[in-house]
């Protein structure tokens, strides 16, 4: 059951994070924003601390029901709230890992435009193609940022390495995770994998060379 006091705490801990990781840290403002959005709404619905309530995960996750009645704002909600300790944790590394390098990439408004758009579009993969199920974490918007990076990867380079295939796959099917929403990691990294090969970009180069004639 979550209580006032787990509600103060949430948001006290979530501004906590945002000031601190602000003023001693190098992560960008929206990368810093969601971080702490995350963390706070997880300490917010997670009593117990080690894993969040049932009740508030089934309210407010992602369903394919859900959207037949209308209850669209479930695409975002679920995207700020995790099951478990585990699930925070793994989820906030990898934005941690990952935001950083894509905010940096493409600006704050583009980066944040491309987040909720990956979550958003593998929530509505997962939940018109598994109608029951409930989801709920950030891993869909987060596997937008790997798709983009991939996609990138590809476009300096012209090739994708075996380790980053090897990768994606991994972290779209789960890894060692039980439970995971693979379409909704798909539907996410597809997101960001178009968005990265249909960027405007032009690699600039390690050094210019310029020449000085004189007559």
């Amino acid at each position: 059951m979550i209580t006032l006091m787990n509600v103060l705490l949430g948001l006290g801990v979530g501004l906590f994070l945002l000031v601190l990781m602000k003023t001693y840290s190098d992560i960008p403002d929206a990368t810093n924003l969601l971080l702490s959005a995350n963390i706070g709404t997880y300490v917010m619905t997670a009593p117990r601390l080690f894993e969040a309530d049932v009740g508030i995960l089934y309210r407010y996750g992602s369903s394919g029901i859900y959207l037949l009645t209308g209850r669209y704002e479930t695409l975002i909600t679920s995207m700020f709230l995790h099951a478990n300790i585990l699930h925070i944790g793994l989820n906030m590394y990898a934005l941690y890992i990952l935001g950083k390098v894509v905010e940096l990439s493409v600006g704050k408004w583009k980066y944040l435009l491309m987040y909720f758009a990956s979550g958003i579009v593998g929530n509505i993969l997962s939940a018109f193609l598994d109608m029951r199920a409930v989801g709920v974490g950030a891993s869909g918007a987060i596997m937008g940022l790997l798709g983009y990076m991939v996609a990138m990867e590809y476009r300096m380079t012209g090739k994708l390495s075996t380790s980053t295939i090897f990768i994606a796959l991994f972290v779209i099917f789960g890894g060692f995770s039980a439970n995971v929403d693979i379409w909704a990691h798909a539907g996410g990294f597809i997101v960001g994998l178009i968005w990265g090969l249909m960027r405007r970009f032009r690699p600039k180069p390690m050094y210019e060379v310029s020449y000085d004639l004189y007559y």
